[in-house]
């Protein structure tokens, strides 16, 4: 059986350094010998972790400063401060990181000539600080080290699970594989599931696609922290004002065509699993938009094309939340101003809306982190696993 951990006057990124702390709790309540740390997999939230890339023949740039790297090998495409300072960096940065839905295998791939992976798959290396060459203010950093005073070591007792952001499930495969290598290394103990954010979501489609032998043999518990089960209304927002990735000397314009490339950018629309028929989400002058009219608002803000993929590939994932039927502890924020409606006081959507505050984390409004009591986090946390 499951709990959820509501923690007052805490916001998204003070969550995760603060589920280090729950996590022990846990491990120490359930073992009535000295604790024994059960091995930890961490999945990071969206954008959390480094993506290399390599620009092949292929790549045909907007400019010759963006093919300035063309040949060398790999680089660091995600995340470098370093090289978005520059206007004309942000744009070859956009068009790098751009993917391209293909309608006939309805699946997203990279821009042509454009090859990227994801670094130190297996270690928490790669998610640690957004940069590390700067290693500024890092809230995984503070999970991470947490964790480590605890007695957690790096590629022995934690593992962690980083992934390409802009399409998600591509890790499903090597996550499975990663968990069973932490519970063989662990002598067979099985594994705590620890997800931020973005990463919680992810996590739970994981659990979802695999038999239930295998959740029961090799997940010992399921710790979402943070996880907008029932969408983000700023998801909305970002598709209309473009992403600055919080760096205040980025134009969230600049950004703006990148990022609605993404299949990840549509993962975070509001979904009707927390949203009521009638709960209203963006207005404008002569129209009013709840989660039953995302396709409407996609079309509206000029995102036809990504219809046919949000109702293909990204609402179906969200019109249930089963249990994953493993022990579930679900980790969220309350009692922060955030967003749960946009006014926009005209129709047109280039302009700042007045923003309706309610409950929540900052980022994920209350209803959209437990949906209510009848879905996503209240639902998956108190569910009992089928005997």
């Amino acid at each position: 059986m499951g709990t959820v951990v509501r923690l007052r006057w805490a916001t998204t990124w003070l969550l995760v350094p603060v589920a280090a702390a729950i996590l022990l709790s846990i491990c120490v309540s359930t073992t009535r010998r000295a604790p024994q740390l059960p091995p930890v997999v961490v999945v990071p939230g969206y954008a959390t972790n480094e993506l290399d890339a390599r620009l092949t023949e292929l790549y045909r740039p907007s400019s010759p400063r963006c093919g300035a790297r063309k040949g060398e090998g790999w680089f660091r495409l995600f995340l470098n401060y370093t090289a978005l300072e520059d206007a004309a960096d942000v744009r070859c940065f956009a068009e790098q990181m751009a993917a391209v839905y293909d309608a006939a295998s309805d699946d997203y791939r990279n821009a042509p000539g454009v090859e990227t992976r994801v670094p130190f798959f297996g270690s928490t290396r790669g998610f640690r600080y957004p940069d590390p060459d700067r290693r500024n203010f890092s809230y995984m950093d503070k999970f991470v080290s947490r964790l480590e005073e605890l007695g957690y070591r790096d590629g022995e007792t934690l593992f962690g699970a980083p992934y390409d952001f802009r399409v998600g499930d591509a890790i499903f495969g090597r996550l499975k594989r990663l968990v069973e290598r932490a519970s063989r290394i662990n002598g067979g103990r099985p594994v705590t599931v620890v997800a931020h954010s973005y990463g919680g979501t992810l996590a739970h489609q994981f659990l979802l696609r695999q038999p239930l032998p295998w959740r029961r043999r090799f997940v010992r518990r399921f710790v979402p922290v943070a996880a907008p089960w029932g969408g983000v209304v700023l998801g909305m927002l970002t598709l209309v004002a473009g992403n600055s990735l919080g760096l205040p000397f980025v134009d969230p314009l600049a950004l703006r065509g990148e990022y609605r490339s993404l299949r990840s950018s549509l993962w975070p629309l509001p979904n009707t699993n927390a949203c009521g028929v009638g709960q209203t989400l963006v207005t404008t002058r002569s129209r009013t938009y709840t989660a039953h009219d995302v396709a409407d608002f996609l079309d509206d803000i000029g995102m036809g094309a990504a219809i046919g993929p949000y109702q293909s590939r990204v609402l179906p994932l969200f019109r249930e939340l089963p249990s994953p039927r493993v022990p579930v502890a679900c980790v969220v924020g309350v009692g922060v101003d955030t967003p749960e409606m946009l006014a926009y006081p005209g129709d047109d959507f280039h302009v700042t809306p007045k923003m309706v505050m309610g409950d929540g984390d900052g980022l994920v409004n209350l209803a959209n982190l437990l949906a209510g009591e009848e879905a996503s986090c209240s639902l998956l946390a108190r569910r009992r696993p089928a005997a």
